[in-house]
């Protein structure tokens, strides 16, 4: 069996203020069920390493378990003007990368850059139902099942996120989402120690690397970063061989991280590696 944990970085909202985020990210790491178990007591350590109060004798596995070095702390530390928390930052980043390729685990992710249009309101839910389409392909490779956790927010958000899977599921005829043993299911990171590790690659791999490469031309928003750039140096490749690629029906290789840029229409690749600036069409 296999598990895919789900976690978002940005929001649907326009463009309005300085403030607002450029991009959305729904990323999802799946992980083989033989291989969680040591996937999260390796983080459990990984966490003890850089604070060291988690690693006391009488500190409680329960407060390990609980404890979360935050994606979005990651990234205003790789922004700071102070070189102890960038070192720290890259550090536990690095750390996280060589978890994830020693444990087997995979990246999907849907990736919208933000234009002069607002994003479909629906479009968290698009997001889900990609990701789950992708990674019912890849539990169909490995003939076997497998179970989507996203990260919790509201009931009035969670309902409309998988509503349309379980309809496709059990609508007539339908032959969508065969190997999910379940509709997705919702998780809190506090609980749920990879959703903890999603929230990192989210929001300080992804989120970041995206402003990188598609939103440095934002001049008045408080999101983009030259500094982002050597985010996307030192881990795009990195997380390339992480994601899980395969040929559609036409012979195209698809899957893994997918970039809408509703902006300036720019590759996929830009996320990964710096690309000469296409005009389209």
């Amino acid at each position: 069996m296999f598990l895919c944990y789900i976690d978002e970085s940005g929001d649907e909202q326009a463009l309005r203020t300085k403030n607002d985020p450029p991009v959305l990210v729904l990323g999802g790491l799946v992980v083989e069920e033989s291989q969680s178990r040591g996937l999260i007591w390796d983080f459990l350590q990984l966490k003890k390493k850089y604070n060291p109060a988690l690693a006391a004798k009488d500190a409680q596995l329960s407060d390990v378990i609980a404890f979360e070095i935050k994606g979005a702390n990651l990234r205003a530390d790789i922004r700071s003007d102070s070189r102890r928390r960038r070192r720290r930052a890259f550090g536990i980043l690095d750390d996280v990368i060589s978890l994830l390729d020693s444990h087997n685990v995979s990246l999907i992710a849907e990736v919208h850059v933000k234009g002069q249009k607002v994003l479909n309101r629906w479009i968290y839910s698009d997001c889900v139902a990609s990701l789950a389409e992708k990674f019912d392909v890849q539990l169909r490779a490995a003939s076997t099942t497998g179970l989507v956790v996203l990260d919790a927010r509201t009931k009035a958000k969670n309902v409309p996120s998988v509503q349309r899977i379980t309809t496709k599921r059990f609508k007539s005829g339908a032959n969508a989402y065969t190997h999910l043993a379940e509709s997705p299911v919702f998780g809190h990171s506090d609980a749920h120690v990879v959703l903890q590790i999603v929230d990192i690659v989210v929001w300080a791999l992804v989120f970041p690397m995206a402003c990188a490469g598609f939103c440095l031309c934002l001049l008045d928003n408080a999101h983009p970063s030259s500094e982002y750039l050597h985010v996307r140096e030192r881990y795009g490749q990195k997380l390339r061989l992480l994601e899980y690629r395969y040929l559609d029906r036409d012979g195209s290789r698809v899957g893994g991280v997918r970039v809408h840029d509703h902006m300036n229409r720019q590759p996929t690749l830009a996320l990964f590696e710096d690309v000469p600036f296409r005009i389209s069409s």
